[in-house]
């Protein structure tokens, strides 16, 4: 989508992406954007290594120059279809001077502050002032919301929905680009096997997770590409719940029947027993945990999980020490979120810590990767479903909502499949009725 760059175009046999900016952007300092102030910002951009990590395509640049005022020209050393969708990095002139609809005026530990910058190039905000607090537990951010002493609470757990939502405050919802996967360590052990993986995707019932733990805020997920991409094939089905083939496909691999566990710890009678890594102070995780235990115990597999610090699990899992982690995973709206994880972490140096290797999965992420033909991005897409089906990485769970609570001072500019808080700079102030 058109932001700061108002169109582009690939030249040189797709080593080359055109960017035509906007004529009436201005930064927060009162420098207008311009093809030198935009170079200047994307190149800090693309030398930072977490950047370099999380946007695939940046590796590919060469060079980033201007033309003439309105035009920057990216070079590569070989096409790279993400560069696009990549580019949704935000241009910053030093550390904070943007081009948003508000300006940084404050920011240290105990608050943020943004003003309203009146010449944004979309229109003045009506809101003048956003103040940005953290709160130590969000019973204590709940709380003041009712007391009307802050108006959001950007991040409500599904349990509690019910609670905040009151004549006062009203509730919003929107899909993130997020899901809950358990991921396996692929390199060694029982749960490098394909057939493995598939019984455990088969022993899950999404739809049970999403009413019990997420309290109906989530969508079933079946795979690692974001469904919603207009490439996806939607008639492919995904895996459904299918306890018998489970435990069927469970017995063929560990030979042996997979019986129901005596107990839930040390079970001689395990068909598969392994242990889960899972970050400390997530209860929305824990309680995932819990649901995903029984019910592959219902399968005859004992997964244990193993509660650790934050530093703790992300060194674990950077380092290859575990056999599955589960996580919140970051796997849309673009192809590049499902390539920085699962191509093949022989040939690419990415965040593939979980050691999945498929060379059909390589080869079709290399063509969606290196074509921009619609045809050859939409056949290879499907064959890189089917792939990932039958090789699953992971167990996918579910795509995940987050819940925002709002005073109902403010009339919500709510766009289907994206943060409202992304439109606070078009939201107005409600007329409260005389009898509310």
């Amino acid at each position: 989508m058109p932001r700061l760059a108002e169109s582009w175009v690939w030249e040189d046999d797709g080593r080359t992406l055109r960017l035509r900016l906007r004529s009436d952007v201005l930064f927060h300092d009162g420098t207008p954007l311009t093809a030198s102030t935009a170079v200047d910002s994307l190149q800090d951009a693309i030398r930072r290594p977490n950047n370099r990590a999380l946007y695939s395509s940046l590796a590919d640049v060469t060079s980033v120059s201007p033309e003439g005022n309105r035009d920057v020209l990216v070079k590569l050393s070989q096409p790279s279809a993400f560069l696009p969708e990549d580019l949704e990095l935000p241009l910053v002139r030093g550390t904070q001077i943007g081009t948003g609809p508000f300006k940084v005026v404050k920011g240290d530990q105990s608050e943020v502050v943004l003003d309203r910058f009146d010449k944004y190039y979309l229109g003045s905000p009506r809101i003048t002032r956003v103040t940005i607090r953290a709160f130590n537990t969000l019973r204590t951010a709940w709380a003041s919301l009712l007391r009307g002493d802050i108006d959001m609470v950007t991040n409500v757990p599904p349990e509690a929905v019910e609670f905040v939502k009151n004549d006062n405050v009203q509730i919003t919802s929107f899909s993130r680009h997020y899901q809950y996967v358990v991921a396996f360590n692929s390199r060694r052990g029982p749960l490098a096997s394909a057939q493995l993986r598939r019984a455990l995707n088969l022993a899950i019932d999404r739809d049970e997770i999403i009413t019990k733990v997420l309290q109906g805020h989530g969508e079933p997920s079946t795979g690692a590409l974001w469904p919603r991409h207009w490439a996806y094939d939607r008639s492919i089905p995904g895996y459904s719940y299918q306890p018998a083939l489970s435990k069927s496909l469970l017995d063929t691999e560990t030979g042996g029947p997979a019986v129901r566990l005596t107990s839930s710890t040390g079970a001689p009678n395990a068909a598969l027993r392994f242990t889960c890594l899972i970050p400390a102070n997530f209860s929305i995780l824990e309680r995932l945990a819990l649901e995903i235990q029984r019910q592959l115990y219902n399968v005859g597999v004992d997964m244990q999980f193993q509660v650790l610090p934050a530093d703790e699990f992300n060194a674990r899992i950077s380092e290859g020490r575990f056999e599955a982690a589960l996580l919140d995973m970051i796997s849309g709206p673009s192809l590049g979120r499902a390539y920085i994880f699962w191509r093949s972490a022989r040939h690419f140096t990415g965040l593939n810590t979980f050691g999945y290797e498929n060379a059909e999965a390589e080869r079709m992420f290399d063509v969606l990767r290196t074509s921009t033909n619609d045809g050859a991005v939409r056949s290879s897409l499907n064959r890189l479903q089917r792939v990932l089906l039958d090789d699953p990485p992971a167990i996918f769970i579910a795509w995940n909502d987050r819940t925002m609570a709002v005073r109902r001072a403010f009339n919500i500019v709510d766009e289907p499949g994206h943060d409202p808080f992304y439109t606070i700079w078009r939201w107005t102030p409600a007329v409260v009725s005389e009898n509310r």
